[in-house]
């Protein structure tokens, strides 16, 4: 058995008693109904509005979640066990709970391959890591002391849930295709002008 099969295998273990959670946070953050991607936005500015009316320390945020999460984990299994009964659970929900259960090993593994490779660049080519680095560490710097912390975490938030439908819909690839193009004409506007400036 292969160390991903092993890790896909604990982690449908370890989920077991949320199964119809996942099954159901799943359907969500792939918007499978067209009304997800609303609620995804309405339920996180609603939390983020809360945060920001209350104008709650990062210590108190952070111990609210914990004890939610806390409570969450106690309480949840007796509650999905008494809405959801197990002759409810077929075969192709259990389809659907291993493919999700692979799909998350998969983010996991492309997560580490490609900070693994990032931090290869650290031996391979020192120059270009640390210029990313620093246009990066700089960017965040510029941008956490410009941006408000709450509408910072708010809007980053925001993308994680909205990222996984985005990905299903392919709206991320015609982002980047989008931005690329205007690069490119830009660049191209730029040669153009210096063309006739060298010509003039």
């Amino acid at each position: 058995m292969s160390e991903q099969e092993t890790q896909i295998r604990k982690l449908k273990v370890s989920l077991e008693p949320w199964r119809q959670l996942v099954l159901l946070a799943n359907q969500v953050l792939l918007w499978e109904n067209p009304a997800y991607p609303t609620a995804l936005l309405a339920g996180s500015t609603l939390v983020f509005a809360l945060i920001w009316f209350c104008n709650a320390a990062f210590v108190t945020v952070l111990a609210l979640l914990g004890l939610l999460l806390t409570l969450l984990d106690c309480l949840m299994p007796a509650i999905l066990a008494a809405l959801f009964k197990p002759d409810q659970w077929g075969g192709d929900k259990q389809r659907q709970y291993e493919e999700t259960c692979t799909s998350l090993i998969m983010y996991k593994t492309k997560a580490e391959l490609l900070s693994a490779s990032f931090l290869r660049l650290r031996v391979t080519n020192p120059k270009i890591y640390f210029s990313i680095s620093i246009v990066a560490l700089c960017l965040l710097v510029w941008v956490g002391g410009t941006v408000d912390n709450v509408l910072l975490t708010y809007l980053l938030t925001t993308f994680c849930l909205l990222m996984p439908g985005m990905l299903r819909h392919g709206m991320l690839t015609k982002l980047s295709q989008t931005s690329s193009r205007l690069c490119n004409q830009l660049v191209e506007h730029a040669k153009t002008r210096v063309s006739a400036k060298k010509a003039q």
